[in-house]
């Protein structure tokens, strides 16, 4: 009977509940809902769509890498564009896999370096393919550094990646770029502060047997120079009337299109019954005069005029006159 309360115990309760002295479970506050926390320090929108340019670019490098690692691994490779994102340096390290082939490259005249990143299970693709293989990696890869051999088929291919990228780069800005060393840990490869915004750009490369990402890191202090550049991609001043860099470009991509060249000595019209008794020694009468010029095809359409002769131990045909309008 001690736990009963009095009714001056219970009125005091009562009142102290109406005056709001005394909480009840009705003013329990609710779990807080988490917030995502915005940093008022970062870009108001994603650093590498201010660089349009840079879209361009990668195309460009994706494009010529295919080639070039092609003709290195002599079997069809694939290389495509995965993702671009601007992210904190800190968390780009944070992102790669254990173990990774980094790979620290200068962009001369731009001050600051670089990184070019391969995955591992990529580099042990890689070495299956350039002796011999079909690209399948059965290296276990946790735990384990790269070897002699793994480390020159790395910077063989990374010598090439640059290479492509220079040539990727140079309708925007001529760059020189530089291979500086190679790491496999983050923590020596810090090119910037954890806080600084890098873009990185991730390329799928598919082989034979196997596929794997290599990543580009940009550091935004590098690129602040040409940023104007890369923010007006490939346009030229409107009252220029030609966009030149896009001339050159398509100029050059034209001018490595392989074309077929035919030409036809001379011709004839003979009847069925004529055909059938054709023999050895026999002589065809053509509508060619032996003096008279040819016609030469470019892809089935005539273009030139000339005379067929020899070259050292080859046919060959000298161009005298051009068809048509120039």
């Amino acid at each position: 009977m001690g736990n009963i309360l009095s009714q001056e115990e219970v009125d005091s309760l009562l009142g102290g509940i109406s005056e709001g002295k005394i909480k009840t479970e009705t003013d329990v506050p609710e779990k807080e809902e988490e917030l995502d926390v915005f940093d008022f320090g970062s870009q108001s929108s994603p650093l590498h769509l201010k660089m349009p340019a840079l879209g361009i670019i990668n195309e460009r490098f994706a494009s010529f890498l295919r080639t070039s690692l092609s003709s290195a691994t002599r079997s069809m490779v694939d290389v495509s564009i995965s993702s671009t994102e601007s992210v904190k340096f800190e968390e780009f390290c944070r992102s790669l896999p254990l173990p990774t082939s980094i790979n620290i490259f200068k962009m001369a005249p731009l001050r600051g370096s670089a990184l070019l990143v391969l995955e591992g299970p990529l580099v042990f693709a890689f070495v299956d393919t350039f002796f011999g293989g079909r690209g399948v990696s059965h290296v276990k890869v946790e735990g384990r550094s790269f070897t002699t051999i793994e480390t020159k088929i790395i910077d063989k291919v990374v010598r090439i990646i640059l290479t492509d990228l220079e040539q990727g780069w140079a309708d925007v800005h001529g760059l020189k770029m530089t291979l500086t060393r190679s790491e496999m840990d983050p923590q020596f490869a810090a090119i910037v502060p954890p806080g600084e915004s890098v873009i990185a750009t991730k390329f799928l490369i598919e082989l034979e047997s196997a596929s794997g990402l290599i990543t580009i890191c940009l550091p935004s202090s590098t690129l602040e120079p040409i940023k104007e550049k890369l923010a007006r991609g490939f346009k030229n001043e409107e009252e220029a009337g030609i966009d030149e860099s896009w001339r050159r470009y398509l100029e050059k991509k034209i001018m490595g299109i392989p074309v077929s060249i035919s030409f036809t000595l001379g011709s004839s019209r003979i009847d069925g019954r004529k055909l059938l008794s054709l023999k050895v020694n026999d002589v065809i009468t053509l509508d060619q005069k032996i003096g008279d010029p040819i016609v030469v095809s470019v892809e089935g359409v005539p273009k030139f005029k000339g005379y067929p002769g020899s070259l050292k131990t080859k046919k060959a045909l000298k161009i005298t006159e051009r068809l048509g309008k120039e």
